[in-house]
């Protein structure tokens, strides 16, 4: 009985292992987003493996024929298929749990940004945390917190508030917009890294203008 469990158990990885390898095959020879090439080193690999599964399960069919099984072999064979159709699914099931893991909790972003405006108030910035707009956004982009800045004034961005709101100790990776005057549309959107360097910068002129280099 363990044995059956564990032959079917196989029979499962075997299907979602050979997809993955049918997927390699045909990205390597170009039929993908992957590559638009064929790749040589990579389709003898995949190639391989996948005619090694081949064999193998070949000599498991005859093991099970041999011992007088054939309802276990049909039992395997179709859980191999089934997995193989499923791959995709299980592979995306698996993407999603991961991502959910990765990202930050609604209770942590509250807090991040009760954190952000105090920084702020102990900087005197003309700036002020707008809750409203951070949820919003925060809920598209969980993997990073998310602050949106009012202006208190309809002026410019100047360098000075500019590079005070850089040097502040977010402690994490933060992505930071500042609103224009309606509160509507973002004058500057950018990511400030745990070095308090930035890896992300748009509009690019006014990004520029501030003297903003992203690394």
């Amino acid at each position: 009985m363990i044995m059956s469990l564990f032959f079917v158990a196989l029979s499962a990885a075997m299907g979602v292992g050979v997809w993955f390898l049918v997927i390699g095959i045909v990205f390597s020879i170009g039929g993908g987003d992957l590559y638009i090439v064929t790749h040589y080193d990579s389709l003898f690999f995949y190639a391989t493996l996948l005619l090694l599964c081949i064999i193998a399960y070949l000599f498991f069919a005859k093991h099970l024929m041999e011992k007088e099984l054939p309802l276990l072999l049909a039992i395997c064979f179709g859980t191999t298929v089934i997995f193989f159709f499923i791959a995709p699914w299980l592979a995306e099931a698996k993407s999603s749990v991961q991502r959910e893991l990765s990202n930050i909790s609604y209770s942590n972003h509250e807090k991040f940004m009760e954190k952000v405006e105090v920084m702020i108030d102990q900087e005197k910035l003309p700036y002020s945390v707008n809750v409203d707009k951070s949820r919003e956004r925060f809920k598209d982009i969980r993997s990073t917190n998310i602050i949106v800045l009012n202006k208190a004034s309809y002026k410019d961005i100047s360098i000075n508030d500019m590079e005070k709101l850089l040097a502040m100790t977010y402690g994490e990776r933060v992505r930071l917009g500042i609103l224009n005057e309606n509160y509507e549309n973002l004058m500057i959107d950018l990511v400030i890294d745990t070095d308090k360097s930035v890896s992300y910068c748009e509009p690019y002129e006014i990004c520029e203008d501030l003297g903003l280099e992203i690394k």
